[in-house]
């Protein structure tokens, strides 16, 4: 008869392995709360092996024109390596990240671009007035990325993100980037939903 004690290590056991392991579970959710400020930059792992994937980057810029001085903000993400972001398949510039919505599929059907990539934007001053990119003041949308592994194999993934921004009377900028949570397809190759937390 086991006594209570070489059970209880038994299931202790069984449950380091459950949890490290889970049955049939190939997605990897992560949940973060991280805001971007103006000026600053969020490093993604995507894949929590130490190596930065995508960089998401709050930006203010002074322009100069004819009339006088202009600014520019902007939300961008830049991929690693040969990582690339979803953009949208309907947009004729490959500069705007596609913001997708819940339970839009992630995969190798869609466009992706490897570069700087532009989610959100403003501008106003002498240089006119106008907005960039599909983000602006859009809540829990979705950046779907594909990132390789070391085996140079393609992962499919979303990075949930809200973008809000404006400028007041005073012409003052305010805006705000929040990352909220991310998760990739542990199975190369795989497709997955935005939004998607498990299988």
């Amino acid at each position: 008869m086991r006594s209570a004690k070489s059970i209880s290590i038994s299931m202790a056991t069984a449950l380091i392995v459950a949890f490290a392991i889970p049955a049939g579970a190939q997605i990897l959710y992560t949940q973060v709360n991280v805001a971007i400020p103006v000026g600053g930059a969020y490093d993604l792992d995507a894949n929590g092996d130490g190596v930065t994937d995508f960089v998401l980057q709050s930006k203010l810029l002074e322009v100069y024109c004819t009339g006088g001085d202009g600014y520019s903000w902007s939300l961008s993400v830049t991929p690693a390596g040969n990582n690339a972001v979803a953009i949208d398949s309907r947009n004729i510039s490959p500069d705007n990240a596609a913001a997708m919505q819940l339970n839009e599929a992630v995969n190798s059907t869609l466009r992706f671009n490897n570069s700087t990539t532009v989610m959100a934007g403003l501008y106003w001053g002498a240089c006119g007035t106008g907005t960039l990119g599909e983000w602006l003041n859009l809540p829990d949308r979705y950046l779907g990325i594909e990132f390789r592994d070391s085996d140079n194999l393609i992962h499919y993934g979303w990075v949930k993100v809200s973008a809000t921004a404006y400028v007041d009377r005073q012409y003052h900028l305010h805006a705000t980037a929040v990352v909220s949570g991310y998760a990739y397809e542990a199975i190369a190759g795989k497709p997955i939903l935005a939004g998607q937390i498990s299988e």
